[in-house]
């Protein structure tokens, strides 16, 4: 009986998030919470001052940018797929927000 001294090598997946796919995640949750406390104070004054505006056109542009480095995440990763999806979700979600409001407040 021969041995064959060859090493097996097993490879695993790697584990873990990237921190793009976590920055992504966070600045998503972030940009929801902006958009909730908007509407919350704007529900309270009558007159909306022009910052708003500008918070929220920040707000939309981080989302978008979440979303393209969600996306980015998701495929050059090749495990821990959780923590991107979550980060592609929420951001899409936080974007169309942002722009069902514009279109909904140029109406």
């Amino acid at each position: 009986m021969k041995k064959n001294n060859k090493k097996n090598i097993v490879q695993f997946r790697k584990s873990g998030y990237s921190s793009k796919a976590l920055t992504a995640l966070i600045t998503g949750i972030l940009t929801i919470i902006v958009f909730l406390i908007l509407v919350f104070y704007s529900g309270i004054k009558e007159e909306t001052p022009q910052a708003f505006a500008v918070c929220a056109t920040a707000a939309m542009v981080v989302s978008f940018i979440g979303l393209i480095v969600s996306i980015k995440c998701v495929r050059e990763q090749d495990g821990g797929y959780a923590v991107p999806y979550a980060g592609m979700t929420v951001n899409g979600l936080a974007f169309l927000t942002y722009i069902i409001t514009y279109f909904l407040g140029a109406v």
